[in-house]
């Protein structure tokens, strides 16, 4: 059988110190040196990238039969999330799909921008009298907040969540890129701190989830839905332990990547682009800065893809991060372009994918949107931004493609 191109590696770990030195070097080097289907070795791991959109629509909508989430990186993310959306696979998926999509439909959150106001109002007055903020720590604080009250109707402190959720993403990226590691033998032998920072979301959320339980007079908010939410008439409600994991799912998968796309979209609009349409500043920071920029599949069977053999048991890896760069798709996909989505371009919108695509597409695609558009009109219906001087923007990749460092951008009032 052809098998695709790809680089040798070493004769241990093969390719997996390279990808773990620099991910998105490593693989956007990958596409340029092999072409849009590569094969990888790390350590016992056979892994393909694909890299056009027909491909991706094989392994995500057309064979998606074929392709599951029994992955390395889903296993180590459910030590978190437990068995949710982000690594439930097939029948438990399925399930919590559709208990979780009614809740997530665009007349659930008319008001998403009254909201989003209210905790908007005091941050910026501080901004206007800092003068100079980070702007990458002012989002991720904002939007959990918002996070938070949307979501839940709650009042919990959102610096003392944020704080860990962040121990608990840094260390699930570093289980899934290290070869061995204790937790896979029990979950006992998890790090300390990672333990202690799911404790705390425990407490937290479940605290939450039993308070609500007792309350007659309910907000109607996406906890509540879910609190009622039944798959067919006659089966149970979500149990606090699934409600627990479907919470966590949503605060991980939705504050962390809304939170620094936001960033990305400030700092590119604020080198000329602030008057632009909010929405199309926001499509155009995840085109460049995807939150989720790779994405994991086993494959079940034996599959050809692009007529190469793809084996039974291997890992398909599809980065959004590489896709929203190829040269056949997106002209001069460096630079920053908001108007690139000012139109219908069916062409370029079947190589985008910030949130995913077929039965697995994001469920807060439009609460995303939406938060996201509210609070880049605010932001610049008020100030200019600019990026203040001596600065290395550069982009980590964990489990989110984070920035590597803070950012300081100068705040003026218009």
């Amino acid at each position: 059988m052809t098998r695709a191109p790809g680089p040798q590696g070493g004769l241990i770990l093969g390719s997996l110190s390279d990808f773990k030195a620099d991910s998105l070097g490593f693989l956007s080097n990958a596409v340029r040196d092999y072409g849009d289907i590569v094969r990888f070795r790390f350590g016992p791991m056979t892994a393909h990238l694909i890299n056009r959109p027909e491909y991706i629509e094989q392994v995500l909508s057309r064979n998606t039969a074929n392709y599951d989430k029994a992955t390395r990186s889903a296993s180590r993310i459910a030590a978190t999330t437990g068995d949710s959306l982000l690594s439930a696979n097939q029948t438990a998926w399925k399930r919590h799909r559709r208990l979780i999509q009614p809740v997530f439909q665009p007349r659930c959150f008319d008001n998403v921008g009254s909201v989003i106001d209210s905790l908007m109002d005091p941050t910026l007055a501080r901004w206007e009298a800092e003068g100079s903020i980070d702007i990458v720590d002012e989002m991720m604080q904002l939007v959990i907040a918002a996070a938070i009250k949307i979501l839940f109707s709650s009042d919990i402190d959102p610096q003392r969540l944020n704080a860990a959720l962040e121990v608990v993403l840094a260390d699930t990226w570093r289980r899934i890129e290290a070869p061995l590691d204790g937790a896979m033998i029990s979950p006992r032998l998890h790090r300390p701190a990672f333990k202690a920072a799911v404790r705390t979301i425990d407490e937290m959320v479940l605290s939450l989830i039993q308070n609500r339980r007792l309350l007659k007079d309910r907000p109607d908010d996406v906890l509540t839905r879910l609190l009622v939410a039944h798959e067919t008439e006659g089966e149970v409600q979500l149990s606090d332990k699934e409600l627990r994991d479907a919470a966590v799912t949503l605060l991980l998968a939705g504050h962390e990547t809304t939170a620094n796309a936001l960033s990305w979209a400030f700092i590119h609009a604020s080198g000329g682009f602030a008057t632009a349409n909010p929405a199309h500043i926001f499509a155009e920071a995840i085109r460049l800065h995807p939150s989720i920029w790779i994405v994991e599949r086993r494959t079940i069977e034996d599959d050809r893809i692009a007529g190469y053999h793809i084996p039974r048991g291997s890992s398909v890896l599809i980065s959004p991060y590489i896709l929203h760069r190829h040269p056949d798709f997106w002209p001069d996909p460096e630079r920053f372009d908001p108007s690139r989505f000012a139109g219908e371009q069916p062409r370029l919108r079947q190589a985008y994918m910030p949130f995913g695509l077929g039965q697995h597409r994001c469920v807060g695609l439009y609460l995303a949107n939406k938060m996201a558009a509210h609070i880049i009109a605010a932001v610049f219906g008020r100030f200019e931004l600019r990026l203040l001087p001596g600065q290395t923007l550069g982009a980590l990749a964990g489990i989110t493609l984070r920035h590597d460092q803070p950012v300081r951008m100068q705040v003026t009032r218009k």
